[in-house]
């Protein structure tokens, strides 16, 4: 399992910054980085990412009750600045990467990758501050990371 902790603080704007914290976490191309080959995965395993919550700004941030609402997906650009992040209005594709829980508390989220091949995808990771209506998808605060599905993996597992 891939743990990424996801620090969230907020400047003196308003304006919601978000920093991951994660082994998989490639800060110079703003992009999540799988690779089977490099955690000795077999090509038929996948990926689990669990996202933690990091709540800084005493907002009571929290990952909305559905998984499909705390993280959207669509098929990304191989260039961080040329890719489009899905939004509300998005038709999501869960096919490779999809967003499985979201723990009681709200504070966690399970995502499986299966990485099957080299692709790269454009996500949405959205939470909601206390006292909102978690199925408001207007009331989300979002952040819009990318990730680079590097192979299929090893073929000798």
């Amino acid at each position: 399992m891939h743990a990424v902790t996801l620090h969230v603080t907020k400047d003196k704007d308003g304006g919601y910054h978000f920093q991951p914290e994660s082994d998989i976490w490639d800060e110079s191309r703003d992009e999540f980085v799988f690779s089977k080959d490099r955690h000795d995965m077999g090509k038929h395993d996948y990926h689990l990412l669990e996202f933690v919550l990091d709540d800084q700004t005493g907002d009571g941030l929290r990952f909305p009750k559905v998984p499909h609402d705390a993280m959207w997906v669509v098929e990304g650009h191989e260039e961080p600045g040329q890719r489009t992040c899905p939004d509300m209005h998005s038709v999501c594709n869960y096919d490779v990467m999809e967003p499985i829980s979201v723990s009681p508390h709200q504070r966690r989220l399970f995502v499986r990758n299966d990485n099957a091949s080299q692709e790269h995808w454009a996500f949405t990771i959205n939470v909601v501050k206390r006292g909102e209506d978690s199925a408001d998808k207007n009331r989300f605060v979002s952040w819009d990371p990318g990730g680079n599905n590097q192979n299929g993996g090893s073929t000798r597992k």
